[in-house]
């Protein structure tokens, strides 16, 4: 087994890591300002109504050297580049966009608070720390008996002499320099907790997003997804994300466990007063950090489960659909043959039959209006083939996306690349969907300039393009009116 990856393999690596919405946080020129915002008004998860975030941010923009750019711009261009969710909290007249930052952006303000901090493990206590647990891991898997014996009645010794000490009465005095030095290990395990734990939703999110965006609108491409699906979800359940967050859930559900670890930080976070404030913070708010985070997986889980169902829903309709979008078809391919076969008659041809009606039961007719010859027929001009862009509307969450751009515009109009700006990592039939539900409110020409929006190709990779500043000025219909 190979232990280093070749120099090309680690060129690939590093060139698909260089691409991703951290690194490119961490190489905007305008860093500073921007994790300094984030980090006041967004870390650790926070969910913040976007009317509010607004307010905050335009009362510090000043401080951080960007008095000349607006909170909304800000948070339009955040969410453009994929560092921030503008997500709505619900549907109807009330609703609001809801932003928080996205998994990219936590990684990079933690990477950020790392340095700000110092952060090292390697501390006068972290030696005997790591000797512990070495000889503990390999005590389990190591297959002398004797050496586990061994291990088993030291453990037990130790902990008697110390029993025995208790009874007489002696303590000996902590080393508070290696006690402060695990404690803040502690820390950063327990903050690197906060930022991932959301990361099984992640998971399910990917997997249900693959559900909506396949390429092929056919039997075979339901069942394909289908397939994917499942094993992509047998794959989740067995994976360490999973392990972990029903770890930390069972524990955030346990009284017994939950007052205990509380009454443990109290102790540990008043006895050491020299602990970094930001931990010591992290170290308090644990259990409200972490059960903000386990709510976000179930509203994440909630959104996957329903586009299983459309998707099923879809699937399982497919087959009832299939002969008469084939009789659909075929009608209209005879309809434009006969119609191209009695251009040069003197016969008028009525067709008792379309897409619309095709159980319809008639005869042709024929009636001579005029004997004359007709005149020539003019030369057709090619129609333009948009037949690859016929299953779009099936790639996507259509139901959530109209749903999106109804609730933006009851407050007023808003532009294409917004709403783009909305969709949580938009693909490019997302794009493409929502270009062409803003075409038929707004036309291209009376609308100048253009705006990049980011979009996901189906390689995973993150893409730009620009579109029109198409306006939607009022709603969109639904999926059964289209």
């Amino acid at each position: 087994m190979r232990d280093t990856p070749t120099l090309g393999e680690l060129f690939a690596l590093n060139d698909e890591l260089q691409k991703s919405r951290a690194v490119r946080l961490l190489a905007a020129k305008k860093l500073a300002p921007y994790i300094t915002l984030m980090e006041r008004h967004l870390d650790h998860s926070a969910k913040v109504a976007e009317p509010e975030l607004v307010q905050r941010l335009e009362r510090d923009l000043d401080q951080v050297g960007m008095g000349d750019q607006s909170g909304l711009l800000l948070i339009k261009s955040w969410a453009s580049d994929g560092w921030l969710n503008r997500i709505s909290d619900s549907a109807g007249q009330g609703a609001q966009n809801v932003c928080s930052l996205t998994e990219d952006a936590r990684s990079a303000l933690a990477f950020i608070r790392r340095l700000r901090r110092a952060d090292t493990v390697a501390t006068g206590g972290s030696i005997t720390s790591i000797a512990a647990g070495l000889k503990r891991v390999a005590a389990q898997l190591d297959d002398d008996p004797a050496r586990v014996r061994a291990e088993i009645e030291a453990q037990i010794e130790e902990l008697y002499q110390q029993l025995a000490d208790l009874d007489e009465g002696r303590r000996p005095e902590p080393n508070m320099v290696d006690l402060e030095d695990e404690a803040r290990v502690i820390g950063y395990q327990m903050e690197q907790v906060i930022t991932d734990i959301v990361r099984y939703g992640s998971m399910q999110n990917e997997i249900t997003t693959g559900l909506i965006d396949g390429v092929e609108d056919s039997d075979e491409g339901f069942r394909d997804r289908s397939h994917r699906m499942f094993a992509d979800y047998d794959a989740l359940f067995n994976s360490r994300e999973r392990a972990s967050y029903a770890a930390f859930t069972r524990m955030v559900q346990d009284p017994d466990q939950r007052a205990r670890l509380r009454a443990d930080v109290a102790t540990v976070t008043s006895g050491l007063p020299d602990l970094d404030a930001g931990l010591r913070d992290v170290m308090k708010n644990f259990f409200k950090l972490v059960s903000a985070q386990i709510g976000e997986v179930g509203r994440v889980e909630q959104r996957c489960a329903q586009r299983i169902r459309r998707f099923f829903a879809s699937g399982t309709a497919e087959q009832a659909r299939g002969l008469a979008r084939q009789l659909n078809e075929a009608l209209l391919s005879g309809h434009a043959l006969l119609r191209k076969s009695v251009v040069d008659s003197p016969t008028q041809a009525g067709l008792p039959m379309g897409r619309s009606a095709i159980s319809t039961i008639g005869a042709l007719s024929f009636a001579i209006k005029d004997p004359a010859p007709p005149a020539p027929a003019e030369e057709a001009t090619p129609v333009l083939d948009l037949s690859g862009f016929s299953g779009l509307a099936t790639q996507v969450d259509m139901p959530a996306l109209t749903a999106m751009v109804n609730t933006a515009v009851a407050a007023g109009p808003v532009s294409l690349p917004e709403i783009v700006g909305m969709v949580d990592s938009p693909y490019l039939a997302d794009v493409v969907v929502l270009w062409a539900l803003a075409l038929k409110q707004d036309s291209a020409t009376s609308q100048a300039g253009a705006q990049p929006v980011r979009f996901l190709s189906f390689d995973g990779r993150d893409r730009v393009m620009d579109i029109p500043v198409l306006m939607f000025r009022e709603p969109v219909p639904s999926l059964e009116e289209l």
